[in-house]
């Protein structure tokens, strides 16, 4: 994957999951899935780490079942 494709899905990525609900149409392991392929490349920007990880913990915010 090139450095312009990885800031260019990691973006999209963050902009739409914060509107990402336990009942989103794709299904949240469509997004997580998603993500999780970009981990692998996250080496690519210097703060890609720290993105994907950040995201991570938003799609487990999400998961979670609500007490």
């Amino acid at each position: 994957m090139l450095h312009n494709q990885f800031e260019n899905e990691l973006t999209h990525l963050e902009q739409i999951v914060p509107f990402l609900t336990p009942r989103s149409a794709l299904g949240l392991p469509y997004w997580r899935h998603r993500l999780i392929s970009l981990s692998a490349h996250q080496r690519l920007l210097p703060d890609g780490k720290t993105r994907v990880t950040r995201l991570l913990t938003l799609f487990d915010g999400i998961e979670r079942p609500s007490m």
